[in-house]
């Protein structure tokens, strides 16, 4: 398995995550959890109750049980339209409430995935996949709803932080078979996307952030064909 083979598993950098964000989150007060984020409409408590129906999903692919989250309410197959009916049903609940259904839920599902083989498949809503491919996909959704919510990264964590996050954003895009080639510049920190009508190189940290959907458009460039291939890069969250 191609991924696997690259990257390995993302368990580890998935455990760095969780700690960081939990220890962050337990020593909130409710002046932070009111706090707005780069998420539009979200503060962080929506985006703790996003991280928590997340995990919602994750227990139910280990249980191959997906269809039985219809009892939560009816979304299609719409996963934006899930991610607003879970913050929605949790708006309700007290911060306290959303932080302790996160870290069951994650609790249990990390430690399942710890014991599995990387290469087992899970059962999702796309088809079987790797464990340990999937802990990549969650740990880059950690990664950047921390930074949406802006929790402090350690000075020494953060060089190793955007190595693995530019790695994976690089596999994912070629993942989704974006048509669209990438050529690192090894030793630069820098990468050259380009397509048929564009070109264009991005700084690592410019890099993970258009993959994450996090990089504004006029801040690279007002050249409409090369907003158009920075929207193709657009395959995480």
């Amino acid at each position: 398995m191609e991924g696997l083979r690259r990257l390995g598993s993302g368990i580890s950098a998935l455990d760095r995550e969780t700690d960081r964000l939990r220890a962050w989150l337990t020593g909130a007060d409710d002046g932070l959890w009111s706090r707005s984020t780069r998420c539009t409409e979200w503060d962080v408590h929506d985006v703790v109750a996003h991280l928590a129906s997340g995990e919602l999903y994750n227990q139910h692919c280990l249980r191959n049980e997906i269809e039985s989250l219809r009892s939560w309410g009816d979304w299609g197959d719409d996963d934006e339209a899930y991610n607003v009916l879970h913050v929605a049903l949790r708006r309700p609940l007290t911060h306290h409430q959303v932080l302790d259904e996160w870290i069951e839920r994650h609790t249990d599902v990390h430690a399942q995935w710890r014991a599995m083989a990387p290469d087992a498949q899970l059962s999702t809503s796309y088809g079987p996949y790797a464990v340990g491919l999937q802990c990549w996909h969650i740990a880059s959704e950690y990664a950047t709803h921390s930074d949406d919510m802006g929790v402090p990264v350690p000075a020494e964590d953060r060089a190793e932080r955007l190595a693995w996050r530019f790695a994976f954003s690089c596999f994912a895009v070629e993942e989704r078979r974006v048509p669209v080639s990438l050529d690192v510049h090894d030793g630069t920190g820098t990468i050259s996307v380009s397509d048929e009508t564009a070109q264009l190189t991005l700084t690592a940290e410019q890099f993970v952030a258009a993959v994450s959907q996090r990089l504004p458009l006029e801040s690279v460039t007002s050249d409409p064909h090369i907003q158009l291939l920075v929207k193709k890069l657009k395959v995480l969250l």
